[in-house]
This record gives C-alpha cells, sequence and structure tokens, in this order.
C-alpha cells in the first residue's frame, strides 16, 4: 500500500489522472525533488499523461498508466543520455589543462633520458643494437622497435622531435592522463615501426621519436571524432581531416623523412583512439584512477627493450 502522497504542483497531468482512475505503474521511486520535476517536464513535453507523488521522507515517485510506460521510459531514457553527454562534455572543459604540469615533467624527464643517447661513449653501441633494422626486427628482435623511438641522428632531429612530441603529447595527455598517455605513445609508435619494417623488408633502418609523435595526432583525433558520435559526424570528421592536414604538413617533406613511418604511426594512433573510446564505453573503469598503472607498464615495457636489445641486440 502507498504512503501518503502528494502530487507536485507543476505536474499538470496529476489531478487528471488521478480523477480518471487509470490504471498506473510506479515507474520510478525514491526521486528527489529536482529530478522529479525534470522527468516531469520531460514527459509533459511529450505529452505522456503521469502523477507525481511525494513521499513521507521526502521523495518522489512517478506513475504512468501502463500503456505508457514503455515509451515513458523511452523518453527518460533519451533525457538522461543527453543530459550525461551534456555534463561529461561540462566536466572535461572544467578539466581543461588539469594535466599540464606533470605533462610537462614527464616531457622534461623524456628529453633528459633521450640526451643520454648522444654521449660519445654509448652513441654507436646504442644505434648498433636499438635501431629500427628491419632485417632484425623480421628476425625476431622486437624490441627494436621501441628502442629505435629514443634514438637520433644529430641535436636538430633530437631538438626538433622533443619540441613536437612535447607539444602534441602534452595535448593527448589532457585527454587521456599522463600514464595512460604515454603508454599510448610508446605502443603506438612502436607499432608503426612494426608495420614500417614490413613493408620495407630487409635493409631499411630508422631512428627517432616522431613515429610516436604521429601516433599521437591520430590518437588524440581518433578520441575526439568518435566522442562526438554520429550525432556529430560532421564534427568528427573535420577532427580525422584536421589529423590528416597535419600529417601532410608536418609528415613530408625533403631530406632523411621516414613519411611511411608517420604514416604508420598516426594509422595505428587512430586505431588506438578507436579502442580507448570503446574501453571507456564497455568496461565500466574509471581510466584516471588506473594511471599510474599505464605509467608502470610504461616503464616496464621500454626498460624491458633496452635490456633486450643491450643483452641480445648486438649479437649476429
Amino acid at each position: 500500500m502507498h504512503e501518503s502522497k502528494e502530487p507536485l504542483e507543476n505536474s499538470p497531468h496529476s489531478h487528471e489522472k488521478h480523477s480518471k482512475g487509470l490504471d498506473t505503474l510506479t515507474l520510478f521511486e525514491g526521486l528527489d525533488p529536482e529530478t522529479a520535476r525534470l522527468y516531469s517536464l520531460v514527459l509533459t513535453s511529450r505529452h505522456i499523461p503521469h502523477l507525481l507523488e511525494k513521499q513521507r521522507d521526502g521523495t518522489f515517485s512517478i506513475l504512468v498508466d501502463q500503456s505508457e510506460t514503455k515509451r515513458a521510459m523511452k523518453e527518460i531514457e533519451l533525457y538522461n543520455r543527453e543530459n550525461r553527454d551534456f555534463s561529461h562534455e561540462k566536466d572535461h572543459q572544467s578539466r581543461e589543462f588539469k594535466n599540464i604540469k606533470p605533462s610537462l615533467l614527464s616531457v622534461v624527464f623524456m628529453a633528459c633520458f633521450l640526451s643520454l643517447t648522444f654521449r660519445y661513449e654509448v652513441r654507436d653501441f646504442l644505434l648498433e643494437v636499438g635501431a629500427a633494422d628491419s632485417s632484425r626486427i623480421i628476425q625476431g628482435e622486437i624490441w627494436r622497435t621501441v628502442t629505435a623511438l629514443f634514438l637520433h641522428s644529430d641535436p636538430s632531429h633530437f631538438f626538433s622531435n622533443v619540441f613536437m612530441g612535447g607539444l602534441f603529447f602534452v595535448i593527448l595527455f589532457e585527454e587521456t592522463g599522463v600514464g595512460m598517455g604515454w603508454f599510448l605513445v610508446i605502443i603506438g609508435g612502436a607499432a608503426g615501426n612494426y608495420l614500417n619494417a614490413m613493408m620495407y623488408g630487409y635493409g631499411h633502418v630508422s631512428i627517432g621519436l616522431s613515429t610516436s609523435i604521429f601516433s599521437s595526432i591520430g590518437t588524440y583525433c581518433s578520441i575526439r571524432a568518435m566522442e562526438h558520435g554520429f550525432s556529430g559526424l560532421g564534427e568528427g570528421v573535420k577532427v580525422l581531416l584536421s589529423g590528416l592536414a597535419l600529417l601532410g604538413i608536418l609528415g613530408t617533406g625533403q631530406g632523411r623523412v621516414d613519411i611511411l613511418a608517420h604514416f604508420y604511426g598516426f594509422l595505428c594512433g587512430l586505431l588506438l583512439g578507436g579502442l580507448v573510446v570503446l574501453f571507456r564505453h564497455l568496461i565500466p573503469w574509471n581510466l584516471s584512477k588506473k594511471d599510474i598503472l599505464f605509467a608502470a607498464l610504461t616503464v616496464i615495457l621500454v626498460s624491458a627493450s633496452w635490456v633486450l636489445a643491450i643483452t641480445k641486440g648486438g649479437m649476429p
């Protein structure tokens, strides 16, 4: 038996429905006053008769005629979905640049680590054991796809990659978090290097962080495009076209530019971004709370790759 109730004043169908004595079904219970009023407005706007009843504990229930329950549920679900997307967008905007300090610190740390490869005592050895030599990769030295990201031919190559990488990595990290962002950067760059080696076959050698840079661009563009959903398909296409434009402007040029590596990095980034969005929607994890886990995985992956390179990379 229902407890004593009173209809909300802003429910235009409440008294009419009660007087007719229609066969009602309780659709929602335990609603706070604000949510109850919002749901009532949604149902009213869709011309669905309903009754709002106040319980003794101060919460509200919504009663709907049994013939209208499916339509009422559908309208409320649509409202909640739209409201959730709007709240997510507002929350994302409010969190903008929250990762700027840890992102910049991690980029500086990465730059310091990369600078060690220029020491004359180790430079030639690291290039020998760590470069993305397609012949060695095909023969099973997969770790070279990771270690090659940390090697550069000269200071200008190094500084250009650090500058561009720092810019695009920080942008990506605002979307994913620093730990997960670095994990995606390394995985995307390594996957791009692997595809590049398979494409060239034997006799191709490449080094540098640029494959990861274009992977980060692809990952960010993919995430932003997919977050727009089908309702924002036009905006999603614009984001992807912007990424392709960056690939065309920054990823091609004269000199020793590995265009295919840039393209494969961008392509792998697109796929990774799609996986991130699917992961967010299919698995009820708060990825921001798993950031330290992804950071640890990244450190383990890079460390293991270098250990293998140093211990086995010089072997014929």
